[in-house]
């Protein structure tokens, strides 16, 4: 222990000597996550307040033949334009986002009480355009139904006897869940931060300083070369769980103050340390399975170009769960990334773990970091990483 913990403090102070990238690795890693996401978030909020409340532009064919719909629109902050000569090219060209084409027979049909016709042209490929499209069905199935009870009061008949169920609609979510909902996109950032957080200093403490020929006499050493590669492991975890614990704090600051966000948005200073504690397992598993890949290569570079297939890991479990959303079982607890995403997921719905989740969770993962940790220290202890070859 006192070797491990030499080593492990003299690459702490080394780490720590470098400040700028000390600094630009929380602010790039820990930080910029929560930046973008609430940047995000306050920019869309403000983004839809201003399109749903701002003056609708509605290009309107044959606006004569339904005078009280069009005076009804101008009413809810709609102003009715002239509709373009070609309709299909304005749309595809995003001269107008949509045209609303009042039918020749809208006046027949609507003194005989039939439903009357309007064609509505739109690009449903256009998302610039979906606020458009959303505010004029709205406008439109609400004038509908108010002129349809109309018509049945008209005739002596109640408008609710047209509804054969009374459903009522019981939701049984939490605040606390409603909040895991909305905060679905964490997990992927999290895990990413602290499976990634110390990646670049161990892979300066293996294949960097084994590119600069100074980890050659530190292994030649009267030392189990183990025991040296565990120091630098524990100084690089220790940096990575620093990482994970400035986002998620960064997380919560920015839910807490951040205006206009959605208020479902919550993360509490005990669901914040659970999250912390669960990915400290991964953490430590990324800086191995890191340690293993750069006491294997010769280069930093080399060692880097395998950055961007560990990148990846994180988003499989992911991608897997909003393609194919599952029940949470136990044995996920045993998979790394899936494991952690569960967890967190779990955590950030306010529901409690049993002690047989947290086992497997656990177990598995400290059964695949000690595989990894002696692979690495086979490697560590070959002649050809103490030769530098």
């Amino acid at each position: 222990m006192k070797i491990m913990l030499a080593v492990f403090r003299k690459e702490w102070i080394d780490l720590m000597r470098d400040r700028r990238t000390v600094l630009s690795g929380l602010a790039m890693g820990a930080l910029l996550a929560p930046g973008l996401v609430i940047g995000i978030n306050v920019f869309a909020v403000e983004k839809l307040t201003q399109q749903y409340e701002a003056v609708l532009k509605l290009p309107v064919k044959n606006a004569e033949l339904a005078p009280n719909l069009v005076k009804w629109l101008s009413q809810r902050n709609v102003e009715v334009v002239e509709p373009p000569a070609e309709i299909d090219t304005a749309i595809r060209s995003q001269q107008v986002d949509l045209v609303l084409e009042i039918h020749p027979e809208y006046p027949q049909q609507w003194l005989s009480q039939m439903p009357a016709r309007i064609d509505i042209y739109y690009d449903a490929s256009r998302e610039s355009a979906r606020v458009a499209r959303s505010r004029v069905n709205g406008l439109l199935d609400t004038y509908s139904n108010m002129t349809g009870r109309l018509r049945l009061m008209s005739r002596g008949i109640d408008p609710d006897s047209s509804w054969a169920l009374t459903v009522v609609r019981r939701d049984l979510s939490t605040e606390a869940s409603k909040s895991g909902q909305s905060l679905a996109f964490l997990p992927y950032f999290l895990i990413l931060t602290a499976f990634l957080g110390g990646a670049y200093f161990v892979i300066d403490t293996t294949a960097g300083e084994r590119e600069r020929e100074s980890l050659e006499s530190l292994l030649l050493a009267p030392t189990p070369a183990s025991y040296i590669m565990l120091g630098k492991v524990m100084a690089t975890a220790g940096f990575g769980l620093l990482m994970t614990f400035v986002a998620l704090l960064a997380f919560k600051l920015s839910f807490s103050f951040a205006p206009n966000l959605i208020t479902e948005m919550k993360l509490s200073w005990v669901a914040a340390f659970g999250i912390w504690c669960a990915l400290a397992p991964i953490s430590v598993l990324g800086v191995s399975l890191l340690t293993l890949i750069s006491a294997t290569t010769k280069t930093v570079k080399e060692a880097q170009s395998y950055m961007s297939v560990l990148m990846l890991l994180p988003i499989i479990p992911s991608l897997i769960l909003m393609i194919n959303p599952i029940k949470t079982e136990i044995w996920m607890y045993s998979i790394p990334f899936l494991s952690q995403n569960q967890l967190i997921t779990t955590i950030l719905r306010g529901e409690l773990l049993t002690l047989a989740e947290l086992g497997v969770y656990a177990g598995s993962q400290m059964l695949i970091t000690m595989v990894i940790l002696s692979l690495a220290a086979v490697v560590y202890s070959s002649e050809r990483m103490a030769l530098g070859r």
